[in-house]
């Protein structure tokens, strides 16, 4: 059983190690506004390296930052991606002529909100590449088909070899490089006695394990894992089940790299948060011996350690890199080269950090620079964004319903939240007001809401498409000659189709994986196709009803079977509550753009 008690804390956890991990290394700043923490050192306009995510997995991320490896580590709440928003600001807390490399583990929340963040660091002309790590092997090819693998441990030895490859002024396609090298000859498997617990909540019981139950292949966020085994087998025998996972060429579902007796392998063994020093030793000489005489493995260096944690998990994940495929001597010099970075090793260089206040870029230079000279009636503007927004709240007991059903009952609150939002920037007496006299500065201001004010997966994907279709529109209408240009419907049209484009970089998720791209696809290619707002928005509808007869492969539905969402509803099933809930606000946009 987990320990399920915690010290009550006054202030914000996160906030408050923060703070902490900052004032006993004078080598790192924080801007605790964005809880973002950077390294003072001067980066002679080397490349920048960035990474994040949630909070709960130290030393990661905040404890990576230093000379030779990441520059800016960006911080989200326990097991919880940090904002576009945050990343952004943590993106323009360090500028680099030479650019910057955004380092993101695999999780549908991280990907949105840290590509989003890239995609407009971009449109502000800041050269940005991202690199998502998928070290996880404990679910197959089929089952994680669209969704791909998770990042877990192993995501620290790319954060390691980038720092590393930046820290010797590579340019930016070159760390790029290796850091992808590193992501695609990595394997991770994890294995705890019970999952973790978080404070400042309630255990859930039903997580838990028995006292002689074991699990394989955790994630790092209390996921479950693929199998439970009981009674707990011998540290020798559960080591060997792993290493089947992570070296067996038979198993054609876990297969992802390929190790041969003749390549340099490194081995890092990482203690998810409640094993003893003395356990997670003995673990790492039981898998080092079982390398040698199994699989003639001698690895070429050996990490033994707490690097990506989950809180208190009592447990250990196992992570091999085929050096010799991921760039040989360079990869396993890039590893050896020094870093300050407190989570890497206990060696403090001395500190000529000066204090410095952080200049964040203002709200009127962002705005500045996303204006346009594309016009549109204001007054059909907000009658169109009022209708839009009324209908989602009008909705949302009905998809929220929906969601306590096939997720975890967040939906309809969290569009309920960006409607309110809008709505209250609509009105002339808020400060953050919305822009109706440009388009492009509008929808920039909509997307800094949608921000601010929703959360989770659909937030991340309302922001970035709404980011790209603003960007869309100025790259369109910026190749007019005219001095002012008024948004015509086939423009409008064509900028949706890109910025349903810009969105599929960033998710795998298609028509037909029950998610709101079965109401927004559809629309998108009507309306780009010159059909009318009517008949687009019949689309859209037609689409999220079809999701009833669905299979989810995406989010927290795809856990719940088709059987369990199909008894709730007499006409076969329910249908997705993202795509609901666009449905319905098309429908409220079409409204205002009729005048009903």
């Amino acid at each position: 059983m987990p320990l399920d008690k915690h010290i009550v804390y006054s202030e914000d956890l996160v906030l408050t190690f923060l703070r902490g991990l900052t004032r006993s290394n004078p080598t790192l700043g924080l801007v605790e506004s964005e809880r973002i923490v950077y390294s003072c050192a001067e980066n002679d306009d080397n490349v920048v390296v960035l990474s994040g995510g949630g909070s709960g997995h130290e030393p990661a991320h905040a404890g990576y930052v230093g000379r030779g490896m990441l520059d800016v580590a960006v911080v989200g709440s326990i097991f919880a991606s940090p904002s576009a928003k945050q990343i952004l600001e943590g993106i323009r807390c360090r500028p680099s002529r030479a650019g910057t490399l955004i380092i993101v583990k695999n999780y549908t929340g991280d990907v949105l909100h840290f590509g989003l963040a890239s995609e407009r660091a971009r449109a502000n002309g800041i050269s940005v590449e991202v690199v998502i790590v998928g070290d996880d092997v404990a679910v197959g090819r089929t089952k994680g088909g669209l969704v791909g693998r998770r990042g877990l441990a192993g995501s620290v030895l790319v954060h390691k070899v980038a720092g590393a490859e930046a820290a010797l002024g590579s340019s930016l396609p070159e760390v790029c490089a290796s850091a992808r090298a590193v992501a695609e000859n990595i394997v991770t498997i994890g294995a705890s006695l019970d999952h973790c617990a978080v404070p400042g909540r309630e255990t859930n019981a039903e997580m838990s394990l028995a006292c002689d139950e074991i699990e394989i292949g955790l994630g790092i966020h209390n996921e479950a894992g693929v199998s439970k085994i009981s009674p707990i087998p011998s540290a020798d025998e559960l080591v060997g089940s792993l290493l089947h996972y992570l070296l067996s060429k038979d198993d054609k579902e876990r297969s992802y790299v390929i190790f041969d007796e003749s390549d340099d392998v490194v081995l890092l063994i990482n203690n998810l948060g409640g094993m003893s020093v003395l356990e997670i030793t003995a673990i790492s000489q039981i898998v080092q011996s079982q390398l040698l005489h199994k699989y003639g493995i001698s690895p070429v260096r050996v990490y033994v350690g707490s690097f990506m944690t989950s809180l208190n998990a009592p447990g250990f994940s196992i992570t091999l890199l085929n050096a010799t495929k991921a760039g040989g001597k360079r990869a396993l010099d890039l590893l050896d080269a020094a870093t300050d970075a407190s989570g890497w090793n206990a060696h403090y260089m001395t500190s000529t950090c000066a204090s410095k206040p952080m200049v964040l870029v203002s709200a009127s230079e962002r705005k500045r620079r996303a204006s346009s000279k594309l016009k549109t009636s204001k007054v059909l503007l907000l009658t169109i964004l009022r209708k839009g927004m009324q209908a989602v709240l009008r909705s949302e007991p009905l998809i929220t319903r929906y969601d306590m059903i096939a997720g975890d009952g967040d939906c309809g609150e969290t569009l309920a939240c960006g409607a309110n939002a809008i709505l209250a920037a609509l009105k002339s007496d808020v400060t953050h007001n919305i822009e109706l006299e440009d388009v492009v500065s509008a929808l920039d201001d909509i997307t800094e809401i949608i921000e601010s004010s929703m959360g989770g997966t659909s937030g991340g994907i309302y922001s970035i498409f709404v980011t790209a279709l603003g960007q869309a529109l100025k790259r369109l209408s910026d190749d007019s000659p005219d001095s002012s240009v008024e948004l015509k419907k086939s423009m409008l049209g064509k900028a949706c189709e890109l910025a349903l484009a810009t969105l599929y970089k960033y998710t795998n998720a298609r028509v037909g994986d029950r998610t709101l791209i079965d109401a927004l696809d559809p629309f998108v290619r009507a309306f780009a196709a010159g059909e009318s707002v009517r008949d687009a928005t019949l689309k859209a509808s037609a689409g999220a009803d079809s999701t009833k007869n669905l299979v989810a492969k995406f989010g927290r539905a795809s856990y719940v079977g088709q059987d369990g969402l199909a008894r709730f509803e007499a006409d076969g099933g329910i249908p997705d509550p993202g795509a609901v809930g666009l449905a319905a606000l098309l429908d409220g946009f079409a409204n205002g753009y009729y005048g009903v």
